[in-house]
């Protein structure tokens, strides 16, 4: 089965729960096999305004049965059944986020999804715990490792619980 990497944010309610939650959901769906989890790391929520709580975020590697496409639409029902809003900005505070970074070296562009995620080295809540996982994992010309090194800014701070 191959390898999937999927990055799990939330900044409502009980973030660690949520989180949590959102795992066990995907792995009930019985195609979905969690095997390693990056730390949780707290950052700020940006483009929010100073009075959105800040974002617990995490990546995780999974094995899957499941082709990209129907991945996401597992991550998307998941976060559905998790109280996930989609209906204003995409800046906007959430329960659960949940997104396909990377599926076993594909590179796809759809209307729905692009493999890998496109913004992977441009937000440090995503590339430093997809790098904790898979620092030699390339992406636009070089490893996520070099890429961090490059990463001027990184808000992040470890969180105390793990998934």
């Amino acid at each position: 089965m191959p390898l999937a990497y999927i990055a799990l944010g939330s900044n409502l309610g009980d973030r660690m729960v949520q989180m949590r939650q959102a795992l066990q959901r995907l792995e009930a769906t019985g195609r979905v096999q969690l095997l390693r989890a990056s730390p949780v790391y707290q950052n700020r929520a940006v483009g929010m305004g100073a009075a959105a709580e800040d974002f617990l975020n995490a990546v995780v590697e999974v094995r899957t049965a499941l082709e990209p496409l129907a991945l996401l639409d597992a991550c998307l029902k998941v976060e559905q059944q998790l109280g996930r809003d989609r209906s204003g900005s995409g800046w906007a505070p959430r329960t659960i986020d949940l997104d396909l970074l990377a599926y076993a070296g594909v590179r796809l562009e759809s209307v729905r999804l692009t493999l890998p995620h496109p913004r992977i080295a441009e937000r440090d809540f995503v590339l430093v715990p997809l790098a904790n996982l898979a620092p030699e994992l390339k992406i636009v010309g070089c490893s996520l490792a070099e890429h961090v090194v490059k990463l001027s800014n990184q808000e992040l701070t470890v969180y105390p619980e793990r998934l």
